[in-house]
């Protein structure tokens, strides 16, 4: 119950914290792990070394022992590396998101064909937003050590996972209907919190949250 009521809470705050800016892979070294498509996984530093559309191309694991393994973008499942503490200087992470997640999902803007797309909600629950490359629009940015931060940004889209295999793009023109489909199956969300059926499209990341929380 204590959750929800945080869920709550953060639905009426003025700062979004389940609906985070995408940081993008890391370059440099990071304390992180690698899921192969055949389910091993490789723990230690890890780095992005090459980024193909915002896509991870290439990966490099530096193991405890020094050895080196590269892994190439299409074989990986999984990819987490360690937000580094300096970054939350900023005070544009907020401190409980501690690492940055990307998942081959179905990408609907490649006919459903799986991509390393990096998650932008906490791991867990039915629904789940993705950043989507083609539907960011940046006014202006700045650079701290290895992260570029996005100033007065336009969130167009996301690229939406729900219950773990469907599928679907997300627009802001769209939210009527992108509301309806995405928490429409789950009455006693909107029943227990009736700010939730407020169609802001600012707000989706805490709608996402909430119905994580209630509607499992």
């Amino acid at each position: 119950m204590k959750a929800i009521v945080i869920a709550l809470a953060v639905l009426s705050s003025t700062l979004v914290r389940a609906q985070y800016m995408p940081l993008g892979a890391m370059t440099m070294w990071a304390d992180g792990y690698v899921v192969t498509l055949e389910n091993d996984t490789l723990r230690g530093q890890v780095r992005v070394g090459t980024m193909v559309n915002d896509f991870p191309a290439s990966i490099q694991v530096k193991t405890d022992d020094g050895t080196k393994t590269k892994v190439k973008g299409e074989r990986v499942r999984l990819l987490a590396q360690r937000i580094p503490a300096f970054a939350y200087a900023t005070g544009s992470i907020p401190r409980e998101r501690e690492m940055i997640v990307f998942e081959r999902i179905p990408n609907p803007r490649r006919n459903g064909k799986p991509i390393l797309l990096e998650r932008l909600t906490p791991i867990g629950g039915r629904i789940a937003l993705y950043f989507d490359a083609s539907g960011w629009k940046k006014t202006s940015e700045y650079t701290f050590g290895n992260f570029a931060f996005e100033l007065n940004r336009q969130d167009l889209s996301y690229i939406v996972l729900k219950n773990g295999s469907e599928s679907m793009l997300a627009k802001r023109g769209d939210i009527e209907a992108v509301h309806d489909q995405l928490f429409g199956d789950c009455p006693s969300l909107i029943r227990t919190y009736p700010n939730v059926t407020r169609r802001d499209w600012s707000r989706l990341g805490d709608m996402v949250l909430a119905y994580n929380e209630l509607c499992r």
